[in-house]
């Protein structure tokens, strides 16, 4: 039963999780999750509001949202953001990238969400009838940072990227408590082989979570 599950937890986020670790211009500040765990009440519970909104205005009517006008000062900065989405215990979606692309998180936010409803080719668009089964997650990450031992991360508290030529496989903070899944999900999804020499990132984030359904 546990293989079969790390088996569909990894074979599921293969590609949605891939993400270029080559810096954008302006890249966010490294204490930006630390801010939002912070304001998490504020900020955050914000971030996964504006995540679920444009979640269902693009599951529902293929709608993209706009951005609003009252946010918090913290969806104005500029930071790299996934939005998962989670049922029954098991990745539905998740899509985001490791580097800002656009000028604010807010933005960011709603990119995300809207990939991860529907505009990824390798997976079905969500249904409306899914969305009440769905347990929405937003990460907020810092930049990765390079290391050269994973074995020394906090699988609760850290994530792990991995780049393997030019593919990249991201295993965000909190997925699993296993440390060993952890390393072994971001060489899956960069594609790299068990030997395969990778270069490795820590990725650090806020993250928050609806209650689940």
């Amino acid at each position: 039963m546990a293989a079969a599950r790390l088996k569909r937890w990894s074979g599921r986020c293969t590609l949605l999780l891939a993400a270029s670790l080559t810096p954008c211009a302006g890249a966010t500040a490294a204490d930006l999750p630390e801010a939002f765990a912070k304001d998490r009440d504020g900020a955050g519970a914000a971030a996964l509001s504006l995540a679920r909104a444009a979640f269902d205005a693009y599951a529902l009517r293929r709608e993209r949202l706009s951005v609003p006008e009252d946010l918090p000062p913290l969806l104005r900065k500029r930071s790299g953001v996934f939005v998962s989405a989670i049922a029954d215990g098991a990745p539905r979606c998740c899509m985001g990238s490791l580097y800002p692309t656009r000028p604010t998180l807010a933005e960011e936010i709603i990119a995300a969400a809207v990939a991860a409803a529907g505009l990824d080719a390798r997976r079905r668009p969500v249904e409306p009838a899914e969305l009440r089964k769905l347990q929405l997650v937003v990460s907020v990450v810092g930049p990765p940072e390079s290391i050269s031992d994973p074995t020394q991360l906090d699988p609760v508290r850290e994530g792990l990227a991995v780049r393997s030529g030019r593919r990249t496989g991201v295993v965000l903070p909190g997925e699993t408590r296993h440390l060993n899944r952890v390393i072994k999900w971001a060489r899956i999804r960069a594609a790299a082989g068990p030997d395969e020499p990778v270069d490795y990132f820590r990725v650090r984030a806020f993250r928050i979570a609806e209650g689940k359904p």
